[in-house]
């Protein structure tokens, strides 16, 4: 059960860094957040590390996107239920949603950064279970990586900080057809270089194809695994 609960946190937090990083580059030089984005999707692409992050600020992202996650988790507990009732992890209150993953918080966020250790480096051999895992993870990684494309609405800039929306797409196929269309929000801080980071992705249950588009492609992905 433990371990299917870590692969839940793994891809949520996945599909939304990486699902759609496979998206067209193109070579925007000039400052901008947009371009930051773009970088980041050509670094993906390309699994340059050190381009990566450059324009990502990995801390940042997956501890803010786990607090997110679990917050969102914990409040709309009764409507998850509701959507899919035979899964065990939503049959509980909304108290003890919020004491696991505050229990699991520093497990799951490590399980993440070493997921894209390994996905950023597809020769590292693992030696431990959990880096056996990890590699799994990368693997999967790129499996959703190649049937998603991302297209984003213009940036809205305050001062140092710029927020950019951003669809997510699946192709016609078995990967593609867990999450159709994804909404998220791309959060980015510009640095004393005069560069943009990306610092914060976020969701929600207000927009369409937010919170519970990822959370039912998830669902789907456990029984196009065959472990429900």
């Amino acid at each position: 059960m433990i371990q299917r609960l870590r692969r839940r946190a793994i891809l949520l937090l996945a599909l939304v860094l990486i699902g759609g990083a496979y998206t067209v580059y193109a070579d925007w030089r000039d400052r901008t957040p947009e371009a930051a984005l773009m970088q980041i999707a050509h670094a993906v692409r390309t699994e340059d590390r050190q381009l990566f992050d450059t324009y990502v600020d990995e801390d940042a992202v997956l501890e803010t996107m786990y607090a997110d996650t679990a917050a969102l988790l914990a409040d709309n507990i009764e409507v998850l239920h509701e959507r899919h009732p035979s899964d065990w992890f939503f049959r509980h209150d909304s108290a003890f949603m919020r004491d696991y993953m505050a229990e699991h918080r520093t497990e799951y966020i490590d399980v993440a950064r070493m997921v894209l250790t390994y996905y950023f480096d597809a020769e590292r051999v693992p030696v431990t279970k959990a880096e056996g895992n990890a590699r799994w993870g990368s693997d999967e990684l790129r499996a959703f990586a190649a049937h998603y494309t991302v297209n984003t609405e213009p940036a809205v800039i305050s001062g140092d900080r710029a927020a950019i929306v951003c669809r997510v797409r699946g192709d016609d196929s078995d990967y593609g057809r867990l999450l159709p269309e994804g909404s998220l929000t791309m959060e980015l801080e510009r640095q004393a270089s005069g560069h943009w980071k990306l610092v914060h992705i976020w969701t929600d249950i207000a927009r369409e194809h937010g919170f519970y588009s990822f959370v039912d492609a998830a669902e789907r992905y456990w029984e196009l695994q065959g472990w429900d």
